[in-house]
């Protein structure tokens, strides 16, 4: 019954003029984070955490973007943040043999959420 009574309340509708999707990002660029989490989780997440700043076996990934650094004071751009995810860095793999270029980018989008 918890579970029929669960599926009910999440298929209710929301009252006319509500929009109960608060993010306004466009459904491709929202299917991109959601692939982008699953590369992060599947990959990145053993060494990052991504809720935190702290150092896991390297930096969290929480707020990079915002931050603006990386830990070495290079830029972090999505060109940027691209070349250390395909070339690897000091203690981090390369991931160009790993990870394939629409990953890749779907990775960035996730992390840019962070």
């Amino acid at each position: 019954a918890a579970v029929f009574s669960t599926l009910a309340i999440a298929q209710e509708k929301a009252p006319a003029g509500k929009n109960t999707n608060a993010d306004s990002r466009p459904a491709g660029e929202l299917a991109a984070i959601a692939r982008g989490r699953i590369v992060y989780r599947d990959r990145c997440e053993i060494c990052h955490f991504s809720e935190s700043e702290a150092k896991k076996m390297a930096s969290g990934m929480k707020g990079i973007y915002k931050r603006g650094k990386f830990v070495d004071g290079s830029k972090v751009n999505d060109a940027s943040m691209e070349k250390w995810i395909v070339n690897g860095g000091k203690n981090m793999p390369p991931y160009k043999a790993v990870l394939n270029s629409g990953q890749i980018h779907d990775l960035i989008a996730y992390i840019k959420t962070l």
